[in-house]
């Protein structure tokens, strides 16, 4: 138990101390821009995060820290009282010091021996004028308990094996694939139960029309075994109908219930794999300072975190990447220090990495205030490998030159060092964040730094996507980088220097075809008549606007990897399992901007005769709230239905024998009329029995949900759990 509880206060002074150590490296570059000797609440608030470090090392019994921490109290104190000038001298050792309490906390997280911080204790000595205290400070970390080492672990947590995860992330996947294939069993009863509704009438019909004649001829014995069979097939069809019903709703009910706990499942697991994402930044500022000793550099290095979770899968796979984006800060964006003071520059290099969120991605920013990107060097090189002609590299943007330094084997280094110029480093950054169905934008500033953009997804477990169809084949797109979907005219393309633009937001952008992109059959293109469907893609600062066959529907998938099957041209990331066991490729927004820009853009003309359209399904929303109809309303008219409203049971009634619908979607909770005597009614009148009904409802109990599936209802979605792909797959099964 006591072992436990010192885990926990371990785990807790971590953060604890990074915070402390953040907030006194800000507060000192604060105080460095300051005119005039430092005063005020900064000053104070530096001494106080000295004290407070202090005090929480000795907490947890870590004396190096503790002592380190006691003298830097010291070192603030007598710069508030004027006695000591807070100068480069100074702050440079209050650096070093930092870094030395940041390599013992390090250390200690990861089971190993405390290092040597003498050099960062002699050098605050030094400027203290003190002579060391005995014992003040020991060199190791002592353990509470007697053959124990320290681990940052939680009370409430158990170690778990990442490879153990992946199988339950996998499991879940199988599990809800498996539900979605229910959907079609579901299909198939539907189909059965309506065929034997259908013979039931027609027996009943039959009965009534033909009655009196067969008990006529029934008193004949030539047909009084006619008779018998005919009443019996009328017994049993109606018998089997009864039993269709009752198994659809049993299957119902099993397949939502298997969806839903798969559902649960993945997001268990999914909240199961988060830590904070700053544990990212442990060991690099160790490493920035090896790297600036090792390049003869001075780098000062400053890291922050928003203080977000991402998934530990995540993290691991940007530990390299993030290695090789610092290392090339350090070796090719930073400058020695006598090349800055030469251009008017602080002699060491400012080096910012900065974590946070995007909606559900996970962003990191790594910025250099360095050189900068040699653009007339990239061209150079690009030329000289034959990447591009002379006049094809003029044409290009300083962006689309620096997107070059991506590419496998380049380097603008002219010699090879243990820290570049092997033309590597970018090129894993590219793949790595590629793997992760990410981003990476570089964005050169020629003379003044270079700045670095990652966005990858918070979890790999699931990713939202936006399923398409092209050629006959279903596609998905990453929903983080599609801006907008559009239904454009034919008329509303318009050529700018022989090109095909369509206008958004009054500026022009290029237009593709998802099939010219792909290398696709054009023959197989069927677009609507009158119309383009069009994705708008989004990276950066670029827009393309691509045409697709259809939109089909939004689906939170696991990305498969597909291997050798992905082809090499890395359009294709990966792919998913659609429900009816296809599997739909999963394409590289980021690969289509880049092939956009390479590809001669097609030509776009109206069909020459076009075929009149099928009317669209007509679907009628029941609920009490204006809000909910408005948002259904928006919904389903976006995905090409009719729809209309009524605020009740009654007054859906009244407008279905005026209008029928092909569908009712409707509440249960209503005036005068709620959702179960609606469903109720609609199944007792001749006319509209054979209308679906979709329940959309906060009723969540189990009973309800029997109920209204008892009533006839086809699906029943819970509000709370509420999304619009669970409501279009009810629709698109349904109709």
């Amino acid at each position: 138990m006591l072992k436990d509880i010192r885990q926990k206060l371990l785990a807790t002074f971590q953060i604890e101390h990074r915070d402390h150590v953040e907030q006194i490296r800000s507060l000192l570059a604060l105080i460095e821009k300051t005119a005039g000797p430092p005063t005020g609440p900064a000053l104070d608030e530096v001494f106080r995060r000295a004290h407070s470090l202090k005090g929480a090392a000795r907490a947890v019994d870590l004396r190096p820290v503790e002592g380190l921490a006691h003298r830097l109290e010291t070192l603030f104190s007598r710069v508030r009282q004027g006695v000591l000038l807070l100068d480069k001298n100074v702050t440079g050792t209050v650096q070093r010091v930092l870094d030395a309490s940041e390599d013992c906390v390090t250390a200690l997280g990861e089971n190993r021996p405390s290092p040597d911080f003498k050099v960062a204790l002699d050098a605050i000595e030094r400027v203290l004028g003190i002579e060391p205290e005995p014992g003040a400070v020991e060199p190791e970390i002592p353990e509470s308990l007697p053959g124990t080492q320290p681990q940052f672990q939680p009370l409430d947590t158990m170690r778990i094996a990442t490879s153990n995860f992946d199988g339950l992330l996998r499991s879940a996947g199988g599990l809800l694939t498996e539900s979605q294939r229910q959907d079609q069993v579901t299909d198939q009863l539907n189909r059965i139960a309506r065929q034997l509704t259908g013979m039931e009438k027609e027996a009943e019909y039959v009965h009534r029309a033909s009655g009196a004649a067969l008990r006529r001829l029934g008193a004949g014995p030539e047909f009084s075994r006619v008779n018998a069979f005919l009443d019996s097939m009328e017994r049993q069809v109606r018998s089997l109908s009864r039993q269709a019903r009752a198994t659809r709703r049993l299957q119902q009910r099993s397949s939502w219930t298997m969806r839903h706990l798969g559902k649960q499942l993945q997001r268990d697991v999914w909240r199961a794999r988060m830590v904070p994402a700053e544990s990212l930044l442990e060991g690099y500022r160790k490493m920035m300072r090896d790297l600036g000793r090792d390049e003869s550099k001075e780098i000062e290095f400053r890291a922050a975190s928003t203080g977000v979770h991402a998934d530990r899968r995540v993290l691991e796979a940007l530990k390299d990447p993030l290695m090789h984006l610092l290392r090339n800060a350090v070796s090719h964006g930073i400058e020695t220090p006598r090349e800055r003071m030469a251009k008017g520059k602080s002699p060491a290099g400012l080096v910012t990495l900065r974590i946070g969120t995007e909606g559900q991605r996970l962003t990191i920013d790594l910025e250099d205030d360095g050189r900068g990107v040699d653009l007339a060097r990239v061209t150079e090189v690009t030329v000289r490998q034959g990447i591009l002609s002379e006049a094809e590299a003029a044409r290009r943007s300083p962006q689309e030159l620096g997107r070059m330094l991506f590419r496998p084997g380049f380097s603008t280094a002219r010699s090879v060092t243990d820290l570049s110029g092997r033309g590597m480093g970018l090129s894993v950054v590219y793949e790595a964040i590629r793997r992760l169905q990410g981003e990476v934008d570089l964005r050169p500033a020629e003379g003044s730094g270079t700045s670095i953009h990652l966005s990858v997804p918070l979890s790999i477990s699931t990713h939202r996507l936006l399923l398409v169809s092209c050629g006959g084949q279903p596609f998905a797109i990453p929903i983080h980088a599609v801006e907008r979907l559009h239904r454009i005219g034919f008329e509303g393309v318009q050529t700018v220097e022989g090109k095909p633009v369509v206008t958004l937001d009054g500026q022009p952008v290029p237009l593709f075809s998802m099939h010219h992109l792909l290398g696709l059959d054009p023959a197989s293109a069927s677009a609507g008549p009158g119309a383009l469907r069009v994705v708008v893609l989004r990276s950066g600062g670029r827009r393309v606007a691509i045409t697709v066959d259809a939109f089909l529907w939004e689906s939170d998938s696991v990305i498969q990897d597909l291997g050798p099957a992905a082809g090499r041209d890395g359009k294709v990331s990966g792919g998913i399992l659609l429900e009816d066991g296809a599997v739909a490729f999963v394409l590289d927004p980021l690969a289509l901007l880049e092939t956009s820009v390479h590809k001669a853009l097609p030509s776009f003309a109206a069909p020459a005769e076009s075929a009149p359209e099928p009317e669209p399904a007509s679907i009628l929303v029941v609920d009490d709230s204006v809000t909910t109809r408005t948002l259904e309303k928006s919904i389903l008219e976006a995905h090409g239905y009719r729809v209309r409203v009524a605020v009740d049971g009654m007054e859906a009634l009244a407008q279905l024998r005026a209008e029928k619908a092909d569908l009712v979607i409707t509440d249960i909770q209503m005036p005068r009329m709620d959702g179960f005597e609606l469903l109720d009614a609609m199944k007792k009148d001749q006319n509209l029995g054979r209308i679906p009904v979709i329940v959309v409802t906060s009723l969540e109990r189990r009973e309800d949900q029997e109920r209204g599936l008892a009533l006839g209802a086809d699906a029943y979605i819970v509000k709370r759990k509420f999304d619009q792909p669970e409501l279009l797959a009810a629709i698109r099964q349904i109709l």
